[in-house]
C-alpha cells in the first residue's frame, strides 16, 4: 500500500520557525495570508511559550515529543557531555548548528516516542526532529546538507530559501502519495530572515507568507483526492525573536579572566577550567571542572567559583543567571533585583513549584509564591517579564547534560560576537518574553486555553484517537 486509504484523522503540524506570533497574528489581520486567517477563523489562535532554552533544536522537542527537551537528554543547540557518553563528539560536545544535526534523533531518550512513532505512516521535512518517520527525513541525507550547508556558512538567505523551497515540493509529492497520518513540515527561513533583517522585516513577512502557501497546498491536494475533511492542519513556533543592537564576547571575557576555555568553534582547547555552550545565541550554559565525569551541585564549585558569577551577573550583556544548587532547586541572580529560588517538591499529585525571594525578586513575581502546579505556575508567569520561568528554569536545571550555571542575556544583547555566518540583528534562546513566546494555530474547537508546546502532543494525540503512557509535561487543550 503507498498510502493509507482509511478515512482516519490526519494532522499536518507546519512549524513557522522563528515567527512572532504578534508578527504573524498582523499578516493575518492585513490579508495577506488568507489561508492561515481562515484556519485562525474555523478555530482559534494563541500565544503559547516555547521552551527555555528557547533555540531551534531543542525547542522542537516539546511540540514533537511533548516533554522539556533537557528530559529527554537534549538541554541546548550546543552543550557538554560531562560523562564522555557520546561517541563522534569533537571535544565531548554537541552542535545542532552544524554536522551534529545527524545525531539529534539518537541523542534523545529512544523510550519517549515522538508523534511520528505515535501516529503512522508519518512524514517529516525540514523538522530537527524526525525519529520514526516512515516516510522520510527530507532535508536530513547527506545530499541535502550538500545543498543547503553552503548557502547557510556563506549567510546566502536567498540560496537557502531556494534550498528549502526544493524541499517543500518534496514533501508534498509524498504527502500526495501517502496521506500520512501525522506529519511535520518545518518552513525555517523566517528565522534566518529575522537573524538578519530583524523579526518584523518584510523578510520575515514573506516566509510568513510560504507558511501560508504551503497550508494552501496541503488543502489542495487533500481535497483533490478526497480527503479534505480528515485533514487537520496546525501551525506552531519554536522560539521567538527580539531586536538586538549589541554582541558580547563571552568566550573572550572568560579568557580574560585568565581562564581556559572550550567553546565552539575552537573545541580543541585541552584541560579547559570552563567549557561555554552559546545557543540562540541569547543563552549559554557554564560547566565548571568539566575534567570531571559526574555532575556537582553548587555548593561543590562555590568557593572556587562565587567570584566569577558576582563579575559575570554584573556585566550589561546578562539578565539572569540561574546556579544549579541541586536536582529541585535553583538559585536565579539578577544584578539589580537580587537572588531567589525555584524550588521543586514532589508528591502524590505531582510535582509543585515555589518561588522564595531569599535576598530579592529577580523574576519580578511580586513576592514568594508557594505550592504551584504547572499549570498555575505558568498562569502566574504568563503575562510577565519571563513567562513559564518557574518551570523551564526547574526541568533545565535538573538535567545531567545541562551546564552547572545557565545564563540568560538582557534585552538588546546576544552572547556571541564572533564565529557568526551572518550579523545578527536579532536573537532568541534566552528567557525573556519575547524570546519564548510562539504562535499556536488550531483548526478545531478548543476544551481549555493552550499554554505551552508541550499540550501540542498529547492534544494532536486525543485528535487523532491515540493512547499513549508517556508522563507528557504538557494537557491536552480538547479536552
Amino acid at each position: 500500500m503507498t498510502h493509507d486509504t482509511t478515512g482516519a484523522r490526519r494532522l499536518l503540524l507546519v512549524v513557522a520557525d522563528g515567527v512572532r506570533p504578534d508578527v504573524l497574528a498582523e499578516e493575518m489581520d492585513a490579508g495577506r495570508v488568507p489561508t492561515l486567517a481562515a484556519l485562525r477563523d474555523r478555530g482559534s489562535a494563541h500565544q503559547i511559550t516555547s521552551s527555555f532554552p528557547s533555540v531551534t533544536g531543542p525547542a522542537y522537542v516539546p511540540f514533537l515529543m511533548g516533554t522539556h527537551p533537557a528530559r529527554v537528554g537534549m538541554p541546548g543547540l550546543r552543550w557538554f557531555d560531562r560523562s564522555r557518553s557520546l561517541r563522534w563528539a569533537t571535544g565531548q560536545s554537541r552542535s545542532y548548528a552544524g554536522i551534529d544535526i545527524w545525531h539529534v534523533d539518537r541523542d534523545l531518550a529512544p523510550e519517549v516516542p515522538t508523534l511520528l512513532e505515535y501516529a503512522r505512516p508519518s512524514l517529516a521535512a525540514l523538522s530537527m526532529i524526525g525519529r520514526g518517520a516512515t516516510h522520510g527525513r527530507i532535508g536530513r541525507g547527506i545530499g541535502w546538507m550538500f545543498r543547503a550547508a553552503p548557502a547557510h556558512f556563506r549567510g546566502d538567505l536567498l540560496g537557502w530559501r531556494r534550498v528549502e523551497q526544493h524541499a517543500v515540493n518534496v514533501f508534498f509529492e509524498r504527502f500526495a502519495r501517502i496521506r500520512p497520518r501525522m506529519s511535520v513540515l518545518g518552513i525555517l527561513s523566517g528565522d534566518k530572515f529575522a537573524h538578519k533583517f530583524g523579526p518584523r522585516s518584510a523578510p520575515v513577512r514573506t516566509a510568513i507568507a510560504d507558511v501560508d502557501a504551503a497550508v494552501a497546498r496541503a488543502q489542495r491536494i487533500a481535497a483533490r483526492d478526497g480527503w479534505g475533511e480528515s485533514l487537520h492542519i496546525w501551525i506552531t513556533g519554536d522560539h521567538g525573536h527580539d531586536a538586538i543592537t549589541q554582541h558580547d564576547d563571552l568566550h573572550g571575557w572568560l579568557e580574560g579572566e585568565g581562564l581556559r576555555v572550550r567553546a565552539h568553534p575552537r573545541l580543541t582547547v585541552k584541560n579547559p577550567d570552563v567549557v561555554l555552550m552559546v545557543g540562540g545565541n541569547a543563552m549559554a550554559h557554564l560547566y565548571f571542572t568539566p575534567g570531571e565525569r559526574s555532575r556537582r551541585w553548587w555548593s561543590n564549585h562555590a568557593p572556587a567559583w562565587d567570584g566569577l558569577l558576582d563579575r559575570l551577573v554584573s556585566r550589561p550583556a546578562i539578565d539572569l543567571v540561574a546556579v544549579n544548587v541541586s536536582a529541585d532547586v535553583v538559585q536565579v541572580r539578577h544584578a539589580g533585583r537580587g537572588h531567589a529560588e525555584v524550588r521543586r517538591a514532589h508528591g502524590a499529585g505531582g510535582a509543585r513549584w515555589s518561588y522564595v525571594c531569599t535576598n530579592g525578586d529577580p523574576l519580578e513575581l511580586g513576592g514568594s509564591l508557594h505550592h504551584l502546579d504547572a499549570c498555575t505556575a505558568w498562569e502566574v508567569t504568563a503575562a510577565g517579564r519571563y513567562p513559564d520561568a518557574l518551570v523551564q528554569l526547574s526541568l533545565l536545571g535538573a538535567s545531567a547534560r545541562s551546564g552547572d550555571v545557565l545564563v540568560s542575556a538582557a534585552e538588546g544583547w546576544d552572547l556571541r560576537s564572533r564565529f557568526e555566518p551572518v550579523p545578527h540583528v536579532s536573537t532568541h534562546g534566552a528567557l525573556l518574553r519575547d524570546q519564548m513566546l510562539v504562535p499556536l494555530i488550531v483548526d478545531t474547537p478548543i476544551a481549555r486555553t493552550p499554554q505551552r508546546t508541550t499540550d501540542i502532543v498529547p492534544s494532536a494525540l486525543d485528535l487523532l484517537s491515540i493512547t499513549a503512557d508517556t508522563a507528557f509535561d504538557g494537557r491536552s487543550f480538547l479536552r
